[in-house]
């Protein structure tokens, strides 16, 4: 372990001297997990080229030094990911996904909650097992998402550990990010009270194919989700408002393109009637 130690020293200085950079936040996570991948390469070679003092030295590498070195990675990946698929949308729609990625931490938490009660309450008993290698428990018991198939490298339990180490990382950030917009004091409204109230019915009484371009238009128009929304989702949600199914929009698009004039027909009488309103309201 000793031999170790200067390696693990080197890595903290590294991303101490990152830490200093302006790096904006997904820039500094990408340079994080590109040093931590590098880091973790540089202790795969190391533990093959040296041998560990006894079978305790072995056990504590594998139990507490590589889960938490691994378990970063984890976490830097997971908040990259984070940032890049977080809806740009609106608060309550935002606050959804932070709960939504709760659960989906949770739900992960309890196909291991054996395992994740064994590595935070310190139990050793099962250690021989769980984090030497060689000792046919790797075949066993290891996960089939294993991060690193080495079995130099890799115990039947560690990437486990990694990964109760980076569930009480990521809890806490998913909290904090969800404290962050409850602070914006926006009252969100409860989709079960929403599902139970009663709305009237309404229908869609001019063609499909005057729905499916107006459709086009608000998506194009960025009128819907700041224009990220995907078109499937707008289409099913239209087709659901008025009770009315769209069929093959994409045929119906191509059909709309190949018009010979007035391509945007609709749209064109809609502006016309709004117009003729208009003028006929300033008349009195």
């Amino acid at each position: 372990m000793k031999k170790i130690l200067p390696l693990i020293d080197s890595y903290a200085v590294r991303k101490k001297n990152l830490a200093s950079k302006n790096l904006n936040r997904q820039k500094h996570l990408k340079e994080k997990i590109t040093l931590t991948k590098e880091f973790i390469h540089e202790l795969r070679l190391h533990v093959r080229k040296n041998n560990f003092n006894n079978v305790e030295d072995e056990i504590y590498f594998f139990k507490y030094v590589k889960p938490k070195i691994c378990s970063e990675l984890l976490f830097y990946t997971c908040q990259l990911s984070f940032y890049t698929e977080k809806p740009n949308a609106t608060i309550c729609i935002q606050k959804d996904y932070m709960k939504s990625s709760l659960k989906k931490l949770e739900s992960r938490k309890r196909k291991n909650l054996k395992f994740y009660k064994y590595y935070k309450n310190g139990e050793d008993i099962f250690d021989d097992k769980y984090f030497l290698r060689g000792n046919g428990q790797f075949h066993l018991f290891a996960s089939p998402d294993v991060l690193y198939s080495d079995p130099e490298f890799n115990t039947s339990h560690d990437v486990l550990a990694s990964e109760v180490i980076v569930y009480d990382l990521l809890t806490e950030f998913y909290k904090n990010e969800l404290k962050q917009l409850k602070n914006k004091n926006i009252i969100c409204p409860d989709k079960t009270t929403i599902k139970n109230q009663a709305f009237p019915k309404i229908r869609w009484t001019a063609s499909k194919t005057d729905l499916i371009e107006l459709v086009y238009s608000l998506k194009l128009s960025g009128s819907i989700d700041d224009g990220n929304g995907h078109l499937k989702n707008i289409m099913e949600s239209m087709a659901s408002l008025f009770d009315v199914e769209l069929g093959n929009y994409y045929k119906t698009y191509s059909e709309i393109k190949n018009r010979n004039k007035h391509k945007t027909r609709f749209l064109h009488s809609l502006t016309e009637v709004l117009s003729s309103k208009l003028e006929e309201d300033d008349r009195y």
